[in-house]
């Protein structure tokens, strides 16, 4: 099971190595972690394909560039998630805390979930059957 903290002031899980808050700033020195539920990769399609996403506590949805030697986590590029597509190198994530959570990373043209613009920074948690946009594609996460 993965450890979190769950931080004192705002009451947000942080993962477990974290030494401050990554929400509102407070120290997590003092703060104990515990076992969250164990891990389970999420479960995600767009249109006809299921995603291959593999089994860690954060990942990085979003559209390698070759130039810079980038590639993240969950990458968009090979189904359209270009740049003309309105999707961000980095443009959101998802994070586990004994269940997952999706948070926009400033991307230029803002996450979507369920039609619900993110704010940059602010995590949601997801939901069986949630809809996710990030630029023009549509993610549906299945658990």
């Amino acid at each position: 099971m993965p450890h979190v903290k769950l931080c004192p002031s705002c009451e947000r899980r942080n993962l477990a190595y974290n030494t401050v808050c990554e929400f509102c700033g407070t120290s997590l020195d003092q703060t104990a972690p515990f076992d969250a539920p164990e891990l389970v990769a999420p479960k995600l399609t767009l249109n006809q394909y299921t995603l291959t996403v593999p089994l860690q506590v954060e990942l990085v949805i979003g559209r390698s560039d070759p130039q810079n030697d980038w590639k993240p986590d969950i990458d968009l590029a090979p189904f359209g998630g270009t740049s003309g597509a309105g999707v961000s190198r980095r443009h959101a994530r998802l994070v586990w805390y004994g269940h997952w959570q999706i948070e926009d990373l400033g991307s230029a043209n803002g996450t979507w979930l369920n039609r619900h613009r993110l704010q940059s920074g602010e995590p949601l948690d997801l939901t069986a059957g949630s809809i996710i946009q990030i630029g023009k594609l549509y993610l549906v996460y299945h658990g």
